[in-house]
C-alpha cells in the first residue's frame, strides 16, 4: 500500500497580540503551489484584507444594492425605472445565478436581445447591471465587474420631437372650456410645464397682481401608481412662468383655497396616475387626435378601460415642445425660454429650436430671396444640358 503523501505545511504571521507575541496562521498543502495558494489566501483575509467575501445570488445582491445604495437618494419616477429594470428583465435572466458565475458574454447576449428597442430601455439596463456589479466589486463579492465592457446593441430611433400643426393646435384650442378636462390641456398649452409640475400646481402657487405662476413641486409615482408630491427635476425647475391672459380668463373664474390642488384627485390628493393618463386619453379621442387600437391586440386592461381602446397621436411631452416652439415664432429670446421651461443647459432648449416648421422655412426662402435680388415668389429654370 502506497504510503500517503505528506502535505507541506508552513505558517504566515498575521500581526501580534497585547503582549507582542506573534498571531500565525497555519496552512497546508499537498504541492508548494497549492501552499502558496494558501499562503496567498491568508494574506489576502487579514493582511491586506483583499479577499473575496462569500459568493451571493444576483437578485438577492441587486435587491439590497437597490434597497441600500438607490432608493434612498433618487427621485420617485427613477425608482420606478430602477424596479423596473430589475423586476422585469434582470431578476426573470439572471436572479437564480451566483454573482461570480456570470459571465461577460452572458450579459452581452441578454442585453443583445434588446435590440430594436427604446435607446432609453437599453441603456438603463445596460446602466443597472454596471451599476449593481460594481458594487459587487467594491464589496469584494466578484474580482472584476463582467458588465464593465457592455455594448448598446442598434436601439429604435428616437420619436420625432415636433411641436403641434395648427390643425391640431384649433382641435386642442377648442376643448379648453368646453371639455371636462380642458383646463388641465390649457395649462400645459399655455405654460409648457412638465405634467408633474401641473398635476402639482396650487392654487396659491399664483400671483394674480404679477400674473406669474411659480412652479414649485413636482407629482411623482410610486410602486402602484400611488401620487407623490415630491421635489422637482433641477434647481433650474423652481421658476416663475407668465400667466397668458387667455389662461388667466380660464382660471380665475374656478379659484379656490391657496393650498388646493388645481386637478385634485380623490380626497382632495393629488392625480393618480391612471387617472391622469385616462384624462389624457379622453381629451385626445374628443379632439380627434387618437387612434384606435386593433381588436387583435390585446391589452391587460378591463374591457371598457380607455387605455385599452385608443391609442394617442401625441403626449402631454408634445405641448412643452409646442410651447418652445411658439417662444421661437413669437421671437422670444431663447435663453427667456429657456428659463420659463426650466432646462438647466442652453443646449436642451437649443436643440428643439432647431425643428423648424415648414412655415418658416418657406418665410426664410422669401427673405434670402429678397436679400440676393430675386423677385419674392421667382422660380428658377433648371441648368442647361452642358454641350457635349
Amino acid at each position: 500500500m502506497p504510503r500517503k503523501k505528506t502535505p507541506y505545511r508552513s505558517k504566515v504571521k498575521i500581526g501580534v497580540d497585547q503582549d507582542g507575541r506573534p498571531i500565525n496562521k497555519w496552512i497546508q498543502g499537498r504541492t508548494r503551489a497549492e501552499l502558496q495558494q494558501a499562503r496567498d489566501a491568508v494574506i489576502a483575509k487579514y493582511i491586506t484584507g483583499e479577499a473575496l467575501a462569500d459568493d451571493r445570488l444576483f437578485g438577492d445582491y441587486a435587491a439590497e444594492w437597490y434597497r441600500v445604495r438607490k432608493a434612498p437618494f433618487v427621485s420617485a419616477s427613477t425608482r420606478n425605472n430602477y424596479r423596473t429594470a430589475l423586476n422585469k428583465h434582470l431578476f426573470p435572466a439572471f436572479g437564480e445565478r451566483n454573482l461570480r458565475a456570470i459571465r461577460p458574454a452572458e450579459l452581452q447576449e441578454f442585453v443583445n436581445t434588446f435590440e430594436g428597442k427604446s435607446k432609453s430601455l437599453v441603456t438603463g439596463l445596460i446602466g443597472t447591471l454596471r451599476a449593481v456589479f460594481s458594487a459587487a466589486k467594491q464589496d469584494r463579492l466578484v474580482s472584476m465587474n463582467p458588465a464593465e465592457d457592455l455594448r448598446r446593441p442598434k436601439v429604435a430611433p428616437a420619436a420625432e420631437r415636433r411641436a403641434l400643426t395648427e390643425d391640431e393646435r384649433q382641435r386642442l384650442r377648442a376643448l379648453f372650456d368646453t371639455h371636462a378636462h380642458g383646463l388641465y390641456l390649457a395649462v400645459m398649452y399655455y405654460t409648457g410645464m412638465r405634467p408633474g409640475e401641473v398635476r402639482g400646481l396650487q392654487w396659491g402657487d399664483f400671483d394674480w397682481d404679477a400674473n406669474l405662476i411659480h412652479v414649485q413641486r413636482d407629482v411623482d409615482y410610486a410602486a402602484g401608481g400611488r401620487a407623490l408630491v415630491g421635489e422637482l427635476k433641477t434647481a433650474a425647475s423652481d421658476r416663475y412662468v407668465p400667466l397668458a391672459a387667455p389662461l388667466r380668463a380660464l382660471l380665475e373664474p374656478r379659484r379656490q383655497h391657496p393650498t388646493a390642488f388645481l386637478f385634485p384627485g380623490r380626497d382632495g390628493a393629488p392625480l393618480a396616475q391612471v387617472t391622469a393618463r385616462r384624462m389624457w386619453l379622453r381629451l385626445m379621442v374628443d379632439a380627434g387626435l387618437a387612434d384606435p387600437i386593433p381588436e387583435d391586440e390585446h391589452t391587460a386592461y378591463g374591457s371598457g378601460d380607455i387605455r385599452g381602446q385608443y391609442r394617442a397621436r401625441i403626449t402631454p411631452h408634445t405641448l412643452r415642445h409646442n410651447f418652445i416652439t411658439i417662444c421661437w415664432e413669437a421671437g422670444i429670446d431663447i435663453m427667456l425660454t429657456m428659463k420659463m421651461v426650466g432646462h438647466t443647459d442652453y443646449e436642451t432648449t437649443r436643440n428643439i429650436y432647431t425643428h423648424l416648421s415648414r412655415r418658416h422655412l418657406d418665410q426664410a426662402q422669401q427673405q434670402i430671396n429678397a436679400m440676393f435680388g430675386a423677385a419674392p415668389n421667382a422660380t428658377f429654370a433648371q441648368p442647361a444640358e452642358p454641350h457635349k
